[in-house]
């Protein structure tokens, strides 16, 4: 398997959060900080109908009207903004940028975290499956992820699997990140690059123990079969289970 890498380039700083609950209240608006998420792919690009994207973009967009529902007073879309209000009083707004290629990036909401007091935000790239903005709901400095972020049952951690699939993009991997304070500190990396499987769908099972599926197929146009794989942290170690 080749690995493509990914630059990203966005115009703010990341933070952590998990659990999905709602958000704490914020104080009237005040400043504004105009946040601007741009990324770049090295990967070639592929040709992508106009009626694909519409498509596409309308399905993600019926999807983020149902997220922002239980946030409807600190997180809104107006037009191609996704504004956040945050506790220290700015508003971080994050813009869509629907250039044609390698800087197509539309930011959507996916929800609140309360155990590591952040909002989620999927960027949808031009090919691939994007990434995933873990935005601190106080400071809005934000923690990249390439997959969808899921914390701990104590609120300590966040765990998330991403495959780097047909299109690549992606690296295919699975990370551990501990919370130091509200800032999240990479705790365990795993590159599945050259292993005959890659990492899907993580479940924390308690504080120590993460589920996930391994996936396989024999060739890129099989469907995968999956099988189950185990992470558990023992003492300051993690490690992968048979």
């Amino acid at each position: 398997m080749i690995k493509k890498e990914l630059r990203v380039f966005c115009g703010f700083l990341l933070s952590v959060s998990c659990s999905t609950e709602n958000p704490p209240q914020v104080p009237a608006p005040a400043p504004t900080t105009v946040v601007t998420a741009t990324t770049r792919d090295s990967t070639p690009l592929a040709k992508v109908s106009d009626s694909s994207q519409a498509t596409d973009a309308a399905d993600i967009d019926v999807a983020e009207v149902v997220a922002l529902r239980p946030v409807s007073g600190i997180v809104s879309r107006v037009g191609d903004e996704l504004r956040i209000r945050l506790l220290n009083g700015t508003t971080a707004i994050l813009k869509d940028d629907t250039t044609a290629g390698m800087k197509f990036a539309l930011t959507r909401y996916v929800e609140y975290l309360k155990g590591i007091h952040s909002h989620v935000v999927h960027q949808y790239q031009y090919e691939g499956e994007g990434i995933y903005f873990i935005l601190d709901d106080s400071t809005g400095d934000s923690t990249i992820a390439y997959g969808m972020p899921v914390a701990s049952p104590d609120g300590n951690r966040f765990a998330f699997a991403s495959m780097e699939g047909m299109e690549g993009g992606n690296p295919g991997v699975i990370e551990v990140w501990h919370m130091v304070g509200r800032h999240p500190e990479k705790e365990f990396s795993y590159d599945t690059e050259h292993e005959p499987w890659e990492a899907s769908d993580i479940v924390w099972r308690d504080s120590v123990t993460i589920d996930f599926f391994k996936n396989t197929h024999s060739s890129p146009g099989d469907p995968y079969v999956q099988t189950l794989g185990h992470l558990k942290r023992t003492g300051t170690t993690w490690a992968l289970l048979e």
